[in-house]
């Protein structure tokens, strides 16, 4: 399971829920501050994908050699590999998304 918590907690990315007093000055930062934070989120979100991807991997060749007893855990581990790559795809089209509609947008 992703839990967002564990990333927030680290120290580089809770210095980044400080809030500022002036938001001027402070605007570029703030931006920034949310692309850092997008983007340790999302490494850390595709590492553990691929984590699952590889346990996974594993169960098929256990399964395939004959090694495994529990066919639970093959199938438990698919499943949760399938599920981290089809969040982190959803999450990669919704930011292209929004990308492309701001980029639409008139100023």
């Amino acid at each position: 399971m992703i839990r967002i918590d564990s990333y927030i907690s680290e120290p580089r990315i809770s210095s980044l829920f400080q809030p500022t007093v002036n938001l001027d000055e402070n605007a570029k930062d703030s931006g920034a501050a949310f692309a850092e934070l997008f983007s340790i989120v999302l490494k850390a979100s595709t590492e553990e994908s691929r984590e699952a991807s590889a346990v996974s991997r594993e169960k098929t060749a256990e399964l395939l050699t004959g090694q495994l007893d529990n066919l639970v855990d093959f199938k438990v581990a698919g499943e949760k590999s399938s599920i981290l790559f089809d969040l982190n795809l959803a999450v990669r089209n919704k930011v292209l998304d929004a990308y492309n509609e701001t980029m639409r947008l008139q100023v």
